[in-house]
């Protein structure tokens, strides 16, 4: 009795889990107005930041044309390094060198220290965010949002989704998540995903004529995630 009562719970768990694999995870919706950066970002040490990470980043990129200042785009909390662990990684915007150009970099704490600094030349940062381990590695993913100003009345958010691999932060591949002209209305696309080793994206389009009310267009679809071209090298 009691042996079947166990196979029964352990019958139970399993499909607990496996119910809960198959939940679509939300990559990332545009339509959700973004939390304000100075209320949201709690974790983050910022004076641990600029005594043991800025001055690396001053030393590795301030020229003519980068002036090293960090200005943060937010904070993500999970996994990212290493298995079970609680870290916090702050985005930050390290120089613009032009319209949509510029150095980023990826600064991880633990237990308020600085365990690692990565930087990349790869445009302006917009916003962070995680993901729960969506290909089941025991790694927590993350999702970085890029952008720029407008140019010949056009301009967009893209967005990469990041795992650290071999001790470096590197993206599986990026997105559209915004577009908008000077004309039309703005696009996004709201951008879920089937956790699996290797995770199905789907994305919906929406529209806005004052990016406040949405509507929905089209319908939910299937999408594979752009090649990456990209990529952060850590800064030591």
């Amino acid at each position: 009795m009691i042996f079947r009562l166990a196979s029964i719970v352990l019958i139970i768990a399993a499909f607990f889990a496996a119910t809960q694999a198959q939940k679509t995870v939300v990559v990332i919706d545009p339509t959700i107005p973004v939390a304000n950066i100075d209320a949201a970002a709690t974790a983050t040490n910022q004076v641990e930041i600029d005594r043991v990470a800025l001055p690396k980043l001053k030393a590795k990129y301030e020229s003519d044309a980068c002036t090293v200042n960090l200005e943060l785009a937010g904070e993500a909390s999970g996994s990212f390094t290493k298995a079970i662990a609680r870290e916090t990684i702050a985005f930050y915007q390290v120089c613009q060198t032009g319209n949509g150009l510029g150095v980023v970099a990826l600064v991880v704490t633990e237990n308020g220290k600085v365990t690692g600094i990565y930087a990349s030349d790869s445009g302006w940062s917009f916003n962070i965010g995680s993901l729960p381990d969506i290909n089941g590695n025991g790694l927590d993913e993350l999702t970085l949002s890029f952008g720029g100003g407008m140019h010949q009345g056009q301009g967009g958010v893209g967005v990469e989704i990041v795992e650290f691999a071999g001790g470096l932060p590197k993206a599986s591949g990026w997105f559209q998540a915004e577009e908008f002209t000077d004309t039309e209305p703005t696009a996004a696309w709201r951008v879920t995903a089937k956790p699996g080793k290797t995770p199905v994206y789907y994305r919906q389009k929406f529209v806005s004529k004052d990016g406040k009310r949405w509507t929905r267009s089209g319908a939910n679809a299937v999408f594979k995630l752009t090649e990456p071209d990209g990529t952060f090298e850590a800064v030591k």
